[in-house]
């Protein structure tokens, strides 16, 4: 994780602030990293929880721009599917393996045609953004069980179909 300049302007008790609230994140993502699938769950939603509340604190600082934030979340997400795909949620309660996989699979929802249950099967085959999503073969998609052929074809159409006046224009 890389730690980018804070902007001059800020206090220097906000920027020794932000830069606690970084570390933590980061100490959270590495123990995550680090661990057993099974042990990874609780530093990767403390690690999301910093991730939070860091986003919460530059909200007060507007002037601060950390790009990378985003590009964290999304690895977050994809370490939170890999998790699951090797065991890590099978030992949660199904209320707290649903909440787990609803809040990494939300991004997926961005998704014209893909809603929360759609999410939830998507993520379940390995699917943990659309990123990723979008890099598949379409054809992938056919073994993603739990969609719908209608609800298949939206999410191809959506993602890998060309728009008609693109057709037209090679």
């Amino acid at each position: 994780m890389t730690h980018e300049t804070l902007d001059p302007a800020l206090s220097h008790e906000a920027a020794l602030a932000l830069k606690a609230q970084i570390r933590r994140l980061e100490e959270h993502l590495l123990e995550a990293m680090a661990a057993k699938p099974a042990d990874a769950v609780a530093p990767l939603k403390a690690a999301d929880e910093a991730l939070e509340e860091l986003r919460q604190q530059l909200q007060a600082c507007p002037d601060v721009q950390l790009p990378t934030l985003d590009g964290i979340a999304q690895g977050m997400a994809r370490l939170a599917c890999d998790l699951c795909r090797q065991g890590a949620c099978d030992d949660l309660s199904d209320e707290s393996r649903q909440a787990f996989i609803d809040h990494y699979a939300a991004e997926l929802t961005t998704v014209d045609g893909i809603g929360p249950v759609s999410a939830r099967a998507l993520f379940a085959h390995g699917f943990s953004d659309s990123a990723r999503l979008r890099q598949a073969d379409p054809e992938e998609l056919d073994h993603v069980s739990g969609l719908g052929a209608a609800t298949l074809a939206r999410i191809k159409q959506n993602l890998f179909e060309k728009n008609p006046l693109e057709k037209n224009n090679p």
